[in-house]
């Protein structure tokens, strides 16, 4: 199916359309970027890999791709591990694989639920606490109830509509990473479903002073305009403001969690 990369620091492309190997990308005829047309309209796979670094596999799950696929399936051991798996599905999810044998099955299993609508964008759970599972800096907030502000942020109670209301970004935090510390980005607003669903336990937590932690996967629109799932874990923790509000304070961390979307 190709030639592995010859160095850790070479990485190389290669198309599969219709359960064939391609030598290079078609031209197409378009303002769209071409790979966005192969991967999105045509139905093509692209493969890139590195001896160093592994192999990324990108496809679009709505499009007819099954021969490409099981292609790639068959010829997955000619490339080097670990595997990610890049696929879109209402937004781009990406899953990486230690091993050849299970990321065949993975894809074979993607495969079936090629049919699959999301209606929800966002996902969450509570779950158990288990330090084995959970990355340090939740781990410290867990057991201290008390975050470090530069990795935290708070939100407000507004007695007006009930809602909460983001004040404050630590530089740390993985919005800020991702979006800056300036409260106007997508995760930030009010009243959108993402702010619907992943706030719906702090009303809980300001009631019983009762820290909470979980899990979320969510659809996002990064900076780049691209939607991509993001699982994150979070601990979420009782605040109150100088002023006298009341409201909590959330630390998270983009991390594995137990929820199965696809």
């Amino acid at each position: 199916m190709g030639q592995v990369a010859e160095t850790a620091e070479e990485w190389r492309s290669v198309w599969i359309d219709e359960g064939r190997l391609l030598s290079q990308l078609p031209a197409f005829d378009a303002d769209v970027p071409s790979e966005d047309i192969a991967i999105h309209r045509r139905g093509l796979v692209k493969v890139t890999f590195s001896l160093g670094f592994g192999t990324v596999i990108s496809w679009n799950v709505f499009t007819p791709n099954w021969s490409s696929l099981y292609y790639v399936m068959e010829s997955l051991h000619l490339y080097p591990a670990p595997y990610n798996l890049q696929y879109y599905l209402a937004g781009w999810f990406s899953e990486t694989i230690e091993e050849a044998r299970l990321a065949r099955d993975r894809i074979h299993g993607l495969i079936a639920k090629s049919d699959v609508h999301l209606l929800a964008r966002t996902y969450v759970k509570e779950a158990d606490p288990d330090p084995s599972s959970m990355p340090p800096l939740l781990q410290d907030a867990w057991a201290d109830r008390a975050v470090k502000p530069d990795y935290s942020i708070d939100c407000v109670h507004d007695d007006h509509d009930g809602r909460f209301k983001v004040m404050r970004i630590g530089p740390g935090s993985p919005i800020a990473k991702l979006w800056g510390i300036f409260p106007v980005s997508y995760p930030c607003l009010m009243g959108n479903p993402y702010d619907r669903v992943v706030s719906e336990i702090y009303p809980q937590v300001v009631k019983t002073g009762e820290a909470h932690y979980g899990h979320v996967y969510a659809a996002m629109a990064l900076p780049d305009r691209k939607v991509r799932w993001m699982p994150y874990q979070r601990v979420v923790l009782p605040h109150r403001f100088p002023d006298g509000r009341m409201g909590v304070t959330v630390i998270s961390e983009v991390s594995p969690v137990d929820i199965q979307v696809v």
